[in-house]
């Protein structure tokens, strides 16, 4: 039988064996797009004896099960410890967020792009902060003719990049990854693997299609492009008119991916796999028919105290959930 355990080290080097004999509980959330993946280590302190690293120490964590390996589930930037005590004994919980996203990411600035595909914008301010970048290729083949950056942060200004052409935008692994929704295959959970789950479809009325206007230089007018939800409802029409056709097409269907995903949420409890990871999507196998089929994942929890589990926060595809 499998046996899950976690590997840790700071600032490079491994710790010691009162590491993890102290250790009570680790948890770590991976997050979709923009948003830092932390970290939380919660200690037993009875007799004051722990050893708290540094603010700013580098605490990287592995999660795995023997026989077989370790996965890297991040390097994280230790911040203030939390001390409590009582009838239950003392403890103290060190928290950590992803060194991935670098102060200088969440700075605001002022700038402008001209006439530069949105990959080109990416790779100049991955390569400015220090880090690589991953751009689906239809990405380097969306020009845009003029965009504004005004008291944004690089995370911020990306995000709006990416809802503005219906990319997935997230800094992962030394990396900023802007990449098409579903370039991943679907990992498949059947409900016999999993400890608990909960699902909502939504019954409130839905958007039947997203609409973008954009100027015609042609013919001296704005022109109207759409993209549908797949679902019933009425139009949902973006105020901003883009300055191409193929800008008003990636933008309308993003919005219609987004409205999409209001139709459903869950969540999903199981044992600990270190392959699902935050912004992919699952197959949901073996619920009933309304839960039952694809859904992106919003978050991952990894948690580890008296074993290994996930827990995994869900919304519904571009596909859209139906009641």
């Amino acid at each position: 039988m499998a046996t899950p355990f976690i590997e840790a080290k700071v600032n490079g080097s491994a710790v010691r064996d009162g590491f993890y004999n102290r250790l009570v509980s680790a948890s770590i959330v991976d997050n979709a797009e923009d948003i830092a993946d932390t970290c939380e280590l919660t200690f037993d302190d009875a007799d004051n004896a722990v050893a708290i690293p540094p603010a700013g120490a580098k605490l990287q964590l592995d999660f795995g099960y023997r026989p077989g390996g370790a996965a890297k589930m991040g390097l994280f930037e230790i911040e203030k410890p939390k001390i409590r005590g009582g009838s239950g004994g003392e403890f103290i919980t060190l928290s950590g967020r992803s060194t991935d996203m670098r102060k200088a990411v969440k700075e605001p600035a002022d700038e402008h792009f001209d006439d530069m595909s949105a990959g080109e914008i990416v790779r100049q301010l991955a390569d400015r902060h220090g880090y690589d970048a991953k751009v689906s290729e239809s990405f380097d083949q969306l020009v845009i003719p003029y965009i504004a950056r005004t008291n944004q942060s690089t995370a911020d200004f990306l995000s709006r990049l990416a809802r503005r052409t219906g990319a997935q935008f997230s800094i992962k692994d030394g990396k900023f990854l802007f990449l098409e929704p579903g370039i991943l295959a679907p990992i498949t959970i059947d409900k016999a693997e999993c400890t608990s789950w909960s699902f909502s479809i939504e019954p409130r009325p839905t958007y039947g299609n997203a609409k973008a206007g954009w100027y015609d230089r042609t013919t001296n007018t704005v022109q109207t492009t759409t993209a549908e939800t797949g679902l019933e409802g009425p139009s949902k029409t973006l105020r901003t008119t883009y300055a191409t056709k193929e800008e008003a097409e990636a933008a309308a269907r993003s919005e219609a991916a987004r409205q999409a995903a209001k139709t459903g949420s869950g969540s999903i409890t199981m044992a600990g796999r270190t392959d699902i990871l935050a912004g992919t999507t699952i197959n949901a196998t073996g619920f009933r028919k309304e839960a039952s089929g694809l859904w992106y994942v919003k978050s991952v929890r990894h948690q580890f105290s008296n074993g290994y589990t996930v827990q995994i926060s869900l919304e519904a595809t571009k596909e859209g959930k139906k009641a």
